[in-house]
C-alpha cells in the first residue's frame, strides 16, 4: 500500500507528493474547466505545467 499525500519545504521549493498510481487521475482533476466562468490566467499556467510535469514523468520508461 503507497502512502497517502504530502507536502514538506525543501529550501525555497515546496514539495507535493503523492502515489503513482494517483498520477493520472490528478492529471485528469488538473484539466481545463469546461465552464465559460472567467480563469485567472496565473492558475491556469500552474495547472498547465504541472499536468505537463506529471504527463513526463508518467511517459518515461519504466
Amino acid at each position: 500500500m503507497a502512502d497517502g499525500p504530502s507536502v514538506k519545504l525543501v529550501g525555497e521549493s515546496v514539495v507535493i507528493t503523492f502515489p503513482k498510481e494517483d498520477a493520472q487521475g490528478l492529471r485528469v482533476a488538473l484539466a481545463p474547466c469546461p465552464c465559460r466562468a472567467p480563469k485567472s490566467t496565473a492558475t491556469t499556467n500552474i495547472r498547465n505545467r504541472l499536468s505537463k510535469a506529471i504527463g513526463r514523468l508518467l511517459s518515461k520508461p519504466q
